[in-house]
């Protein structure tokens, strides 16, 4: 039978153009509902390098404080003379406008992306941006963000199976300790197995228990006040004196600080300060004229040290010395003599032992004194007498028969 020939009328055709514009308008809103596609919404481009990727992927979320604002693009290996320390560089898509707001003034050039894990246990990743301050500028397109790490589960699980060997090492010796303690070996063994050492506490913890009760019994006579300490705390008089002393001291200080008092012009007054630096000034003029005589007196030391001069001479000159010990013979011989004449003298030998020992010239002596004492006095009345009547001596009696 042959095939039949079928005709698509312009109805036909037009219905079909309708139901596929329709199905394309379905798909776009389905895709722009997730949020993934808008091809109207600009882009911004940004890039993150890390030392791993770690279980980031292609379409990986990308948020900003934890608010989704794009995804991982691409995930690159970096070349393997990069200097860097990061091996993958992951390429960032993110909306340039936030909340009708330029996303640039979020993400600056001091913002950091880091790689947090999308959950406890898995280990996909995902990368968090965090929100930079006034002092970074806005990023441009393809700027590459600093980076900071994160711990993850499998850094987690690394460091808790070393934990576990080095507890695996520790429990060896610790097993070891605990044998020989139990066996009694050691001090810790002693002190798990003496029963002296359990006697001993509690012979402290009554002694303990009877010093807290008498300390109990003190503090309960302190807080009646009685004995010293109780009246130190109790007695409102200590205070009383205290308080009055502290009056006393700050009226002292007010008068001190106004320059009142011996000590207030100790310290306020201009004029003993200045008789102080002159007092001072005239003290390094003394200074340095003692200074000045101790170096005279080194020199003249010098001097007597070496035997110059006279003083030097006669400390050192040999000659001085035999001279005073020839002069200290003589005087010895003269003051021999001398003895002896003293006593002839007070033997009675001789003319000054008479004068010494005759009781005969003392007597003479003391007559003739005495004579002369009676002269004077005659003189003194002739004297007075003279005074008191001259005519009696200057009038002059002449007779011729």
């Amino acid at each position: 039978m042959p095939p039949t020939q079928r005709h698509l009328g312009f109805s036909q055709l037009r219905v079909g153009i309708f139901v596929l514009f329709g199905l394309l308008v379905l798909g776009f809103l389905i895709l722009n509902a997730t949020g993934d596609f808008n091809p109207f919404e600009q882009k911004l481009h940004l890039r993150a390098r890390f030392a791993d990727a770690d279980g980031l992927r292609e379409g990986a979320e990308v948020q900003l404080a934890g608010v989704h604002i794009g995804k991982v693009d691409k995930v690159n290996l970096l070349p393997p003379d990069s200097p860097e320390e990061a091996k993958v560089e992951a390429v960032i898509i993110v909306d340039k406008n936030l909340d009708g707001r330029p996303i640039t003034e979020r993400i600056r050039t001091d913002s950091s992306a880091q790689l947090v894990a999308t959950s406890l246990l898995a280990n996909d990743k995902m990368i968090n941006i965090a929100p930079g301050s006034s002092k970074g500028t806005p990023v441009s397109e393809n700027h590459v963000l600093p980076t900071t790490t994160a711990m993850s589960i499998n850094q987690l699980t690394t460091t808790g199976n070393e934990l576990l060997q080095q507890i695996n090492k520790l429990s060896v010796p610790a097993n070891e300790i605990l044998q020989k303690a139990n066996r009694g070996e050691g001090t810790l063994g002693r002190v798990v197995n003496d029963d002296s050492l359990y006697t001993n506490l509690d012979a402290t913890v009554a002694e303990t228990k009877v010093t807290m009760a008498k300390l109990q019994n003190t503090i309960d006579r302190v807080n009646r006040g009685q004995g010293s300490a109780g009246k130190l705390l109790n007695d409102p008089t200590l205070y009383n004196s205290l308080n009055r002393t502290v009056s006393q001291l700050e009226s002292i200080s007010k008068d001190i600080r106004s320059g009142r008092g011996t000590a207030g012009k100790l310290i306020n007054d201009d004029a003993l300060y200045n008789d102080t630096r002159a007092a001072i000034a005239d003290l390094r003029v003394s200074a340095a004229k003692i200074n000045g005589i101790t170096d005279d007196f080194r020199l003249i030391t010098n001097d007597l040290n070496e035997g110059r001069g006279t003083a030097g001479k006669l400390l050192k000159d040999d000659r001085l010395y035999e001279d005073v010990r020839v002069a200290i013979t003589r005087l010895n011989s003269t003051a021999e003599k001398f003895e002896l004449i003293l006593g002839d003298a007070q033997s009675g030998k001789g003319t000054i032992g008479k004068l010494l020992t005759d009781e005969t010239l003392y007597n003479n002596t003391n007559q003739t004194i005495s004579n002369f004492n009676q002269i004077s006095t005659e003189g003194t009345k002739l004297i007075y007498d003279f005074r008191q009547n001259p005519k009696k001596y200057l009038t002059i009696k002449f007779k011729l028969f």
